[in-house]
């Protein structure tokens, strides 16, 4: 029901007759049977041309009720229709697609009630496309026609809408194009969201790959040239916002058999996460399919030396055995390497003398049983450190994992890479992502037995399950939150990156970590640890809470001693425990940090903000005692805010000019700050020299502004922040260190820096 003045357009009073809504006349109406009666009752094809004008029924003679539509659904108008025999939808017959020279005779069916369906569900649109116009239909000559006569201009049909969808479920590789009608049909909200927020009249722009050269030639156009299989797979799916990596298989993480004893394989592609895993049947052509077939049936025979069928164990051929751990030690640990083990130089890369010293150090400590903290100054490699002496107990027998590790979640995916080039026989699990993705994470990447549940709460492992992984890599929330089923697996080793978070026994994560059955400890740790006795307290209780148990006690023990018997102390105390290293010990050659402090002259529009803020403030600055501690703060934190640029401002910020687009005016922008006006000095010859820069500033806003000043000089940049994290974060870095990147800035909140 309506109001009349609800209506587009408003009504003066109620039609006459039947009358249909804006609903109907969008959607259509329901399909409603017939009476039995009038079953036998067929229409011809002229019977089926409804007319506007309404025909006299003979007096004794009763209408049939037609539910048809009183206008075409194409273009909403009345007049001569053509109705379909198993639905309500009436049409005129030149605006279908393509058009009908004459009125059909016998039954017709309208093109929504002929659209085929869609194989699977639609999950999203990655683009649309105007499709290829309908063959032009022949028109039959007029009967009156002389024989002679040119035959009629043939009915030409009109190009429609196609979108790429992706379908849930299924892979990249599985994307397809459909017809609007299909879209608008089996996916009508989807469809009706789409429209609202997407341009209908021009497709979105194709997406050609990553930048260009310093020459200005596209990478793309580049690989192209030399690839062809890219060239199609371009043409095919990446121009259409779907990158490459996401139909790169990164491993298989299960297997079934159906009932025609066909095989299919659960696969988890590149940087996607978990809950993307798609089901591919054993035929599917993807490249490197094999290899990775084989690759999960040579990790399942390694784990589980169980027996496979005949057509798995011909996939492995002989020889192609995965590098499992021996069935005993063969070295002792507390012998030095004096160089690096050959295991190490086949991975292709070669250990600093410190790092190996590092090396001979942690085997020593695992051997003795010493729990220890690797505190080098950062940048110094502890994160290699630590995989190789993982990979060193592995290799020589003297454990086989599982190895947990806990790190930031915004190093996770350094930790992957670092894995994958000093650890390849290492089967790493990263346990991260939402709750969808980490249950399918636990049932197909803990162990190859079957869950005892599903769901997405986590669950506890059986005692005799065989753990399927290596390492497993994750966050420290996520140590907390699904202890469930982290704390009943037994690990041969707990690794704690930026162990400071440890510092307070009292956080959740130091209470849930002593909860864990583990045999060796090994927190990692770039921060000076002596400047706070309590902190460092409760590393040591951490670590070895049978010895370090009296926070009281320890604190006392220090209370009273000079600061260098204290350091000597301590030198004693945490010598069997904590390794440290500095750069400048390490590299002697390394130049010394140098910092450069230059006064830079206010703009007049930073002088003018810079005095309102004073007069402004005048009361609380001259009060006695210093005012306000609150407002003093806020009055110091505006006076930075205009010694970096005064449209951080509102005021400044929407007085100040812009382009078309939004973007400030990049004149105006670089003179109302003295730091800017300097900095497009410093960048034009530091360009000009052929350096590369990085940019730090404590203020996102500051970046949006810098991002503006960058475009204007025509700089490329990539940039991170605090809301930028993750695989984000990991591929702006990737892009900006690629080999020939043209990209010339790199910003950098110093949170995120």
């Amino acid at each position: 029901a309506y109001h009349l003045v609800c209506l587009e357009p408003e009504l003066d009073k109620a039609p006459e007759g039947k009358w249909s809504c804006p609903h109907c006349e969008k959607e259509g109406i329901q399909w409603e049977a017939k009476d039995e009666d009038f079953e036998d009752f067929e229409e011809d094809s002229e019977d089926r041309v409804i007319s506007e004008v309404s025909v006299g029924v003979p007096t004794g003679v009763e209408e049939e009720e037609d539910d048809h539509m009183e206008f075409c659904r194409v273009c909403k108008d009345g007049g001569e229709l053509l109705c379909c025999d198993t639905c309500t939808s009436s049409y005129h017959i030149h605006c279908l697609n393509p058009p009908l020279p004459e009125i059909p005779n016998g039954e017709w069916l309208c093109p929504r009630c002929m659209c085929p369906t869609i194989k699977g569900r639609v999950q999203k649109i990655l683009h649309w496309r105007w499709g290829e116009p309908p063959p032009p239909i022949p028109v039959p000559p007029p009967p009156d026609a002389p024989p002679d006569a040119p035959p009629p201009p043939p009915m030409k049909g009109r190009a429609e809408r196609e979108f790429f969808v992706k379908l849930a479920n299924q892979s990249y590789w599985h994307c397809t194009w459909i017809t609007e009608l299909q879209l608008e049909i089996f996916h009508s909200v989807m469809y009706r969201n789409y429209q609202r927020k997407t341009d209908m009249d021009e497709p979105p722009s194709l997406d050609y790959g990553s930048g260009e050269d310093e020459n200005g030639v596209g990478k793309s156009e580049k690989r192209r040239a030399k690839d062809p299989q890219y060239a199609l797979l371009e043409d095919k799916y990446y121009k259409y916002g779907i990158k490459p990596e996401w139909m790169i298989i990164q491993r298989i993480i299960n297997h079934s058999v159906d009932k025609k004893g066909m095989y299919h394989y659960l696969v988890k592609w590149k940087d996607l996460t978990y809950d993307q895993c798609t089901w591919e049947g054993d035929n599917m052509d993807i490249p490197d399919f094999e290899i990775h077939k084989a690759g999960y049936w040579r990790h399942r025979d390694t784990i589980l030396k169980d027996d496979m069928d005949k057509p798995r164990k011909m996939m492995i051929k002989d020889g192609e055995g995965e590098e499992g751990s021996p069935a005993s030690p063969l070295t002792d640990p507390t012998i030095k390497y004096d160089e690096q083990p050959d295991f190490v130089t086949a991975t292709g890369g070669t250990l600093h003398l410190y790092q190996l010293e590092g090396l001979n150090w942690l085997r020593f400590s695992w051997a003795q049983g010493t729990d220890t903290i690797l505190a080098d100054e950062m940048g110094l490699g502890k994160t290699i450190q630590t995989i190789v002496f993982l990979y060193s107990l592995f290799k020589e027998g003297h454990t086989k994992g599982p190895f947990l590790v806990s790190a930031p979640l915004s190093t996770i995916i350094n930790w992957e890479r670092e894995f994958e080039m000093w650890a390849p026989d290492f089967y790493v699990v990263t346990y991260t992502g939402d709750k969808d993705s980490r249950a399918i994470i636990r049932e197909n990447e803990f162990t190859f037995d079957d869950p005892i549940k599903t769901g997405k709460k986590a669950f506890k492992l059986r005692r005799e399950a065989t753990i399927k992984f290596h390492v497993l890599l994750t966050s420290y929330e996520l140590v907390t939150i699904d202890q469930t089923a982290l704390k009943s697996i037994d690990w041969a080793c707990l690794v704690v990156d930026e162990a400071h978070r440890l510092k307070n026994n009292q956080s959740k994560f130091f209470r849930r970590l002593n909860d864990y059955k583990i045999d060796y400890k090994l927190l990692l740790t770039g921060t000076p640890l002596q400047n706070n006795l309590e902190e460092l307290f409760h590393l040591l209780n951490f670590l070895t809470p049978n010895r370090f148990n009296n926070l009281e006690g320890f604190l006392e023990e220090f209370a009273d001693i000079s600061k260098e018997d204290q350091i000597k102390k301590l030198h004693d105390l945490l010598g069997p425990h904590m390794l440290r290293r500095l750069k400048a010990d390490v590299f002697k050659n390394m130049p010394a940090k140098t910092e450069l402090i230059v006064r830079v002259e206010l703009s007049p529009m930073q002088k003018k903000y810079y005095k309102l803020i004073l007069t402004k403030n005048f009361e609380a600055l001259n009060s006695k005692g210093g005012g306000n501690q609150v407002s003093l703060l806020n009055i110091m934190m505006d006076l930075k805010k205009c010694c970096n640029h005064p449209y951080l401002f509102p005021v400044a910020s929407m007085e100040a000019q812009k382009s078309p687009s939004g973007a400030y005016e990049g004149s105006a922008l670089t003179k109302a700050s003295g730091k800017l006006m300097l900095l497009q000095k410093m960048l034009r010859k530091l360009k000009e020299q052929g350096h590369r820069v990085l940019v730090f500033s404590q203020m996102t806003k500051m970046l949006d502004l810098l991002e503006d000043f960058l475009d204007h000089e025509g700089y490329k940049y990539e940039r991170i922040d605090g809301g930028i994290t993750g695989a984000l974060r990991q591929e702006a870095i990737d892009r900006f260190n690629a080999p020939g990147a043209c990209q010339f800035c790199f910003l950098l909140s110093t949170r995120a820096g």
